[in-house]
């Protein structure tokens, strides 16, 4: 088995000199452009980090190596999960007559003869040759550490691939693909930041717990277990190495046992007499009610030249605020901060009245006996598909603007919770107080006349109730960031995250049980706004 995949490995990577003279000689060039980048970042930190002695000198590379090695390993692990089209799969060899343990084993053995592996080799070998650490006493640290952090590698590469494909059906495959890209341009401006920061003060306090941190994961254990056996402390290389090997095995353990599950099930088919083409988000969502109701909002908000006008409209208030601040003289890192927060609470509750744009297309859903949860569920699809992405994105670029990445898990729990509490109260205020909205086909800027404060009222009250829900992570957030203490920050995190989803679990079913009650008086109500 090893032998026979042995071969079609080195036919797969044969296959980049064979084709036309241009696809060549392009594949030839970003394999040197491949190389080139694995020593320039093996050069980079010895290059930026002159040192005031060699023992600082020393110290300071060792933190870098640690940081930018663990960084290389997350991606080497995370990537392959959301990029894995020309990898092989381990149900591509169910109908050969081999155990599951043995097709494990050629799979893993065979997997660093990939042009990927061989770059990360080439980086690991640079490491050995630039730096003069890797050649002191004692001489086995190095090699020992390479071998594992290139196995863990390899590896957790391999078994984020399989589960990948074990766990995300084939016809999502583009969907996951765009949840990866959007998680790298997320995660870009944070990234390029703290690089930027490391490389421009190695001897900082940040660098320094950072790696401190990060070495005592499986990811950053094995260089700085390198980094510790060439400064004498052997007893702290060996604990460090012995994280990363505990978590290879780890990653072991879990390439076997996946690989096992894949060839004894099989893929789901997609259900027979359904078609899959042609109706839009419909083909993309599963045959649930909420999902449905989702995908026919998801239209809605394509089309539909009402919410269109009211997304544009989003960003003025924070644009607003932002020029405001400026003039009042309020530093640039704070007002960094505001605007991605008051997008994501307008945002949310810009659906507060989502049941009025329905029109008289309402009775679908009291017709054909709806619940209330799923009604209320599938409305906010668009809302949550559109903000979490403003989340990841804006709280990115607005650290990075601010200067300081530790604030990151605060902003990102504060975001994450403000817009869920304002999607909560506003799958409450749609069921339980809809007031005129343009009808379908009339001029968006147009706005029914009706006598009373209905509309004044519900908007009002839909977002002081936002706002008032909106308190608790804001009060945990802004704690966490003017402390600047990394563990209040990831505290801040979790607070928002939860707390937002408690509150959204809470609005959808009280939202849910108000829409049920009040299904006919909402019928009645569309029906004479129209």
């Amino acid at each position: 088995m090893v032998a026979r995949l042995l071969r079609l490995r080195l036919a797969l990577l044969g296959a980049a000199f064979r084709g036309r003279p241009t696809e060549v000689a392009r594949r030839i060039l970003l394999g040197l452009l491949g190389v080139l980048a694995a020593v320039g970042l093996a050069w980079l930190p010895g290059a930026v980090v002159p040192g005031s002695t060699a023992a600082a000198a020393a110290h300071d590379r060792a933190a870098i190596d640690t940081i930018l090695g663990s960084a290389v390993l997350a991606i080497a692990v995370i990537v392959p999960f959301f990029a894995n089209r020309r990898r092989l799969e381990p149900r591509q060899f169910g109908l050969l007559p081999e155990t599951s343990g043995s097709v494990a084993t050629a799979m893993l053995v065979t997997s660093p003869l990939s042009w990927a592996a061989l770059w990360l080799l080439c980086w690991l070998v640079a490491l050995g040759v630039l730096r003069p650490a890797a050649a002191a006493e004692p001489g086995w640290a190095f090699p020992a550490a390479a071998a594992i952090a290139f196995v863990f590698a390899v590896c957790g590469s391999a078994v984020s691939s399989a589960l990948s494909k074990l766990i995300v059906p084939r016809r999502a495959g583009g969907t996951l693909r765009a949840l990866g890209l959007l998680a790298l341009v997320a995660a870009l401006p944070v990234v390029i930041f703290a690089v930027a920061q490391t490389m421009r003060t190695p001897g900082s306090t940040v660098t320094a717990d950072a790696a401190d941190v990060l070495g005592r994961t499986p990811f950053g254990a094995p260089f700085a277990g390198a980094s510790l056996a060439a400064a004498g402390d052997l007893s702290a290389a060996m604990a460090r190495l012995g994280i990363g090997l505990l978590g290879l095995l780890v990653l072991l353990a879990l390439w076997y046992a996946i690989v096992g599950a894949s060839l004894r099930t099989i893929e789901r088919p997609d259900e027979v007499a359904v078609t899959r083409d042609g109706l839009g988000w419909f083909d993309r969502v599963s045959a649930r009610p909420a999902a449905v109701i989702g995908a026919r909002s998801l239209g809605y908000w394509a089309r539909d030249p009402r919410y269109r006008v009211a997304l544009i409209a989003i960003p003025i208030a924070p644009i607003a605020m932002v020029v405001a601040l400026m003039i009042a003289g309020i530093a640039p890192e704070v007002i960094a901060l505001v605007p991605v927060p008051v997008i994501l609470l307008l945002l949310g509750w810009s659906v507060h009245n989502d049941v009025a744009h329905d029109s008289t297309a309402i009775w679908l859903h009291v017709a054909s006996g709806t619940r209330g949860r799923d009604d209320r569920f599938g409305r906010l699809m668009p809302v949550l598909l559109l903000g979490l992405p403003v989340v990841l994105v804006g709280s990115s670029v607005s650290v990075t603007i601010a200067g300081d990445w530790r604030l990151l898990p605060a902003v990102l729990g504060l975001n994450t919770a403000l817009l869920l509490v304002a999607c909560a109260a506003s799958s409450v205020f749609s069921a339980v107080m809809p007031y005129p909205a343009t009808r379908p086909g009339d001029s968006a800027f147009a706005q029914p006349s009706i006598s009373g404060a209905g509309a004044g009222l519900a908007q009002t009250l839909s977002m002081l109730v936002a706002l008032v829900l909106a308190v608790p992570p804001l009060w945990v957030s802004i704690a966490a960031i003017v402390d600047l203490d990394f563990g209040e920050n990831v505290f801040a995190l979790f607070f928002g995250v939860l707390y937002g989803l408690l509150v959204l679990v809470g609005g959808v079913l009280l939202g849910g049980w108000a829409f049920e009650r009040r299904a006919p008086e909402l019928v009645a109500a569309t029906q004479m706004f129209d």
